[in-house]
């Protein structure tokens, strides 16, 4: 009678130890979880099968982490170019606003006057003659 006692607790000490393989988690946990705990018990089960189904599932997770971490590298590489865009936009802005700055003042009357007398022309000090033609009609 007691060795019937001693087999049954050793059996219901094995059925804990299979269904609760995290110190008693999947006992009292739902079947889902359960089964989404025993994906990851490598070590619980330690045998080959079990390992062997977790595989595809440890390559997915290690692709994902390769998929994710081009993807940040990609992203710090177009704010990069950007930056640099921005940077490159606003100082060929300030060369424009230069270069047009000095045109204005190039074309003002009076620069345009000094710029003329080395060659002998100077600005009128009266308003020009209009010479008008009349046509005779027949």
């Amino acid at each position: 009678m007691e060795e019937t006692k001693n087999t049954e607790a050793q059996e219901s000490t094995k059925d804990e130890a299979v269904k609760a393989p995290f110190g008693g988690l999947g006992a009292k946990s739902p079947k889902g979880i359960r089964r989404f705990l025993q994906v990851f018990d490598v070590v619980g089960g330690s045998n080959l099968r079990n390992i062997l189904l977790s595989l595809p599932f440890v390559f997915f997770l290690v692709i994902l982490g390769f998929l994710h971490i081009a993807n940040n590298h990609l992203a710090e590489s177009y704010a990069r170019k950007i930056s640099r865009s921005e940077k490159e936009v606003r100082d060929l802005r300030w060369q424009y606003m230069e270069t047009t700055n000095k045109l204005m003042k190039k074309s003002r009357l009076s620069e345009v006057s000094k710029l003329v007398e080395d060659q002998g022309l100077k600005e009128l000090r009266q308003p020009p003659l209009i010479i008008e033609v009349k046509k005779d009609k027949k």
